[in-house]
């Protein structure tokens, strides 16, 4: 009787060793799953009820010299609430967080305590937090208006480095010259 008692036991003990494995491992994965999409992500600059996003590309950007922290992309996310204004973001996104470290620490040094309320570091993005005062006369129509501007304004000039030409240089014919000078 002891024995099964025993067995009992010892089964038992498995069992709870086992559930409790397979706690640690979900609590694991739980972790990893909400730590990964702590950051930001393409998914945060879109548009929606409470804030409006432009993106630009690199080559859309005026740098100012600053070529050597030059964002791949720069989001500028203006936050709403009915036609105020009620901040206004640009976020610089570099290739890797190295760089990005690189410029936060450029940003930090330069002296932009005035330029900027606030200069921020997360993951591969700097966050530059503009001042009220460049936004207090904006608002959230006249932003809706010159995002969709721009935005125009990106399609056209995509459209137009995407036509080629319709000639060719086979079908370019030169003309005969007339020597002014030996029809004398």
């Amino acid at each position: 009787m002891a024995e099964k008692k025993s067995t009992k036991n010892n089964k038992n003990m498995i069992i709870g060793c086992c559930v409790a494995a397979v706690a640690v491992i979900a609590i694991i994965i739980a972790v990893i799953v909400i730590n990964a999409n702590k950051g930001l992500s393409d998914a945060y600059f879109v548009s929606d009820g409470s804030k409006y996003v432009l993106t630009m590309d690199a080559d859309e950007m005026d740098l100012d010299g600053e070529e050597e922290f030059a964002p791949v992309k720069t989001h500028i996310v203006y936050t709403y609430s009915g036609d105020e204004i009620t901040g206004m973001k640009a976020y610089y996104e570099f290739a890797d967080e190295a760089t990005a470290k690189k410029a936060f620490d450029y940003y930090n040094a330069a002296d932009s305590s005035e330029e900027f309320k606030e200069v921020a570091l997360d993951g591969k993005y700097v966050i530059l937090t503009a001042n009220e005062s460049d936004y207090e006369n904006l608002t959230a129509s006249d932003v809706k208006q010159q995002i969709e501007f721009m935005e125009m304004l990106k399609n056209v000039d995509l459209e137009d480095t995407d036509d080629t030409s319709d000639t060719d240089d086979s079908d370019i014919v030169e003309e005969d010259v007339v020597d002014v000078d030996s029809e004398e």
